[in-house]
Formats: structure tokens, sequence, C-alpha cells
């Protein structure tokens, strides 16, 4: 993790509970999009490359990614309490929309407008998923590991989940190990020349 981690961080601990109810009650269809927003571009908790990191992380951990993130950014800021309120302003709030909306639902769902709602909200959830990816680009090395092969990469991901239908893990397992390898050596590489340079 880069040394420019704590530039900017929350004061205490109800600062940290207060931002991650906030993501988590604004984002409709996904988090990441709205963490993302909220965490680099307006706190400026991260720079786009240490969330990226640390998103790429809480991708491959088991378990839902966005509290996996939510426990990893909690730790950082103040260890184990942090990990345990950044994962309760996730869960607590949104929670509780949800299982009054729940209750409500089959009164509602039946004829009604929301139906249309609900099912015209799945391309919002799309449409921000695909915007997080885009957002997400820009926070890959490319001055290390070059345009070129985080392209193919990109493209076999989205080819062997979105076409072929395969599970994420074959994705990991397919890509993750070409993907470490040939950044290890791009870093290698890069770090040569700088050498040579001095």
């Amino acid at each position: 993790m880069s040394s420019k981690f704590f530039a900017s961080k929350p004061h205490n601990l109800s600062e940290l509970f207060y931002v991650f109810s906030l993501i988590a009650l604004q984002g409709f269809g996904g988090v990441i999009t709205v963490m993302q927003r909220m965490l680099v571009d307006q706190r400026k908790w991260f720079s786009q490359t240490e969330f990226l990191e640390m998103f790429t992380l809480s991708q491959i951990l088991p378990g839902p990614n966005v509290c996996n993130l939510a426990l990893m950014i909690g730790d950082r800021f103040f260890g184990a309490k942090g990990a345990v309120v950044a994962l309760s302003g996730m869960l607590i709030l949104p929670s509780v929309v949800i299982l009054i909306l729940a209750s409500s639902y089959e009164q509602v769902a039946v004829d009604s407008p929301l139906l249309g709602a609900i099912k015209g909200m799945s391309v919002v959830a799309v449409g921000m998923t695909l915007g997080t990816g885009l957002r997400l680009l820009s926070g890959i090395q490319t001055a290390i590991v070059g345009r070129l092969v985080p392209i193919l990469v990109i493209a076999s991901v989205v080819y062997m989940i979105g076409y072929l239908r395969l599970s994420i893990v074959w994705a990991v397992l397919g890509c993750g190990p070409f993907s470490y390898l040939w950044a290890r050596h791009a870093l290698q590489s890069y770090q040569d020349k700088k050498r040579s340079r001095l």
C-alpha cells in the first residue's frame, strides 16, 4: 500500500460510521461506485490506485466484496474497532430499509407501478457496474504494466463471464496467475530501468 494512504483520514469512529452509512444508503444498484466517488474523489482517503488495490483484494477474498472492503478500510484507520464500525455502517441502516420494504413488497408488487420501477432499476444496476469498471480503469498503473496486456485480460474476463457464462472462480483462476506473473515481470523491469538511470 502506498505511503499516501494516510494523507487524509476520518477523524474518529463516528465519522467512519457516518460515511459508510451514507455510502450504503446511496448504493442503489451497487455500492462500489458510490464508495469510490466518496472515498477517492470527495474525502480523498485514498488515491485511485490505492482504492483499486484494496478493491482487488476484496474481490478475491470469500464473502461480499463491499463488506470485505469496509472491513479492510476500517481496520486500516482504527484497527479491529474500525473494522466493526465500518461494517456496521454498511449494514445497519440498509438492513432496516430492506426489512421495511420486504414487509410491504407483496402488498404493493402486484399490479403496481412499483413493479415496473423495480424492473427498470436492473438497467441502472448494469450501467452503474459498467461505470464503476470504467472509473477503476484509471487506477491501473499503465506506466508499469503497459496498456495492451491489461486490456487483453479485461477482455478475456468479460468474455469468460459475460459470453461463456463461466463462474467468476474460473475467470480468476484462468486470468489471475497470468496477470500476476505479467505484473511481477513488468514491475521488475520497471525497477531495473529506474536503477539503471541512477
